[in-house]
């Protein structure tokens, strides 16, 4: 095992960890602060129109002059959106939170991301220097993302996927562990194929390709990074950590929520997106979870529920919130970014130091 390792010389990093690209739960300074300490910073950015995507990448590259990294939702096949009425247990708990908190009528599903090929072209022309990306990639997206030099990554959530993204162009896995929050990431198989521990899934991935492999997944201190690093890892990932920082653009009240929740108050679910994710359990989870429906495709289950969660976050009331959190949840510290990264990667540091 060396330190520094191949992922800090590939990127260009002083330290080898990646903020994860939260979409929702970053913005361009959140990204600017963690470069800064020495990490990388990343912007999620499937839900940033492309106008509004090129204004944040060059207020980023306007304040810090270290790699940083966009992701984007690769493209699921085209279909359209799908009427609330098809799915009537669903509709009906919606228009209860509706009358309940006086938020007018039900919505019906809207686009919420992309579009994608436009957005890919932003970063593009940009010359952003990491491309991310979630649930696959095409030879032909990864020809495309790395036309201006970039750096392409792509999440792995079994070996098989690894395996598939080294031999589509991809230059860094993600290997995604089941304790991960958010998205699962998986792409070529039912996402049950992917339900792996991170120490099960990560040296299997690590010798069967050749490419740097990033660990992720329930890593939120030193001791994660080193074990993952042990393991074979050339870095980590690391996103409900970085929640708790005071730069990240989330509310008070899902930081709070953070530092009480043990591993077996986060559920994977696809109730409320139509992909599978783990979050913190709450009224919105569990009442969706209720129906005898299936979910509407996604993202069109997730954007039915956005009127319920603008006023969840206006209120403060995390029943209603959708809080993607890992099952390190508790672990997380609320401290600044400069103070989390610099006091971590001074323990894996010193640990490595002893070890001479």
């Amino acid at each position: 095992m060396e330190y520094p390792t191949e992922l800090q010389s590939l990127l260009g990093v002083k330290y080898p960890v990646i903020q994860a690209p939260m979409a929702g739960a970053t913005n361009a300074d959140f990204v600017i602060s963690v470069c800064e300490a020495g990490a990388v910073g990343s912007l999620g950015a499937a839900a940033i129109k492309p106008e509004k995507l090129e204004e944040a990448i060059r207020q980023i590259q306007a304040r810090t002059d270290q790699p940083f990294n966009v992701n984007l939702f690769s493209p699921i096949a085209d279909k359209a959106l799908p009427l609330l009425s098809s799915r009537p247990q669903i509709r009906y708990l919606l228009e209860r939170y509706h009358e309940e908190f006086d938020l007018g009528d039900v919505l019906e599903p809207i686009a919420m991301y992309g579009p994608f090929e436009e957005q890919l072209d932003v970063l593009v022309r940009a010359a952003v220097p990491i491309i991310s990306f979630h649930f696959g990639v095409t030879e032909e997206i990864v020809r495309h993302a790395k036309s201006n030099s970039a750096i392409v990554m792509c999440t792995a959530t079994s070996v098989s996927e690894a395996i598939d993204l080294e031999r589509k162009g991809v230059d860094i896995v993600i290997a995604q562990g089941v304790e991960a929050g958010g998205h699962r990431g998986s792409y070529l198989n039912s996402y049950t194929d992917g339900l792996i521990g991170l120490i099960a899934l990560l040296p299997q991935i690590k010798d069967s390709v050749k490419v740097p492999v990033v660990a992720a997944g329930g890593i939120m201190d030193a001791r994660g990074i080193i074990a993952s690093l042990a393991l074979g890892a050339s870095g980590v990932q690391m996103g409900t950590a970085f929640l708790g920082c005071d730069e990240a653009p989330v509310s008070r009240v899902w930081k709070d929520k953070l530092e009480e929740t043990y591993p077996e108050q986060t559920r994977i679910t696809d109730m409320i997106s139509g992909r599978h994710a783990r979050g913190v359990v709450n009224r919105l989870m569990s009442d969706l979870e209720s129906t005898d429906e299936s979910p509407l495709d996604y993202p069109a289950q997730y954007s039915v529920s956005r009127a319920v969660r603008e006023y969840a976050h206006r209120d403060g009331d995390s029943e209603l919130m959708v809080m993607w959190a890992g099952q390190g949840a508790r672990l997380v510290k609320r401290v600044p970014v400069s103070d989390f990264v610099g006091q971590t990667m001074k323990d894996v540091i010193s640990f490595f130091s002893t070890k001479k």
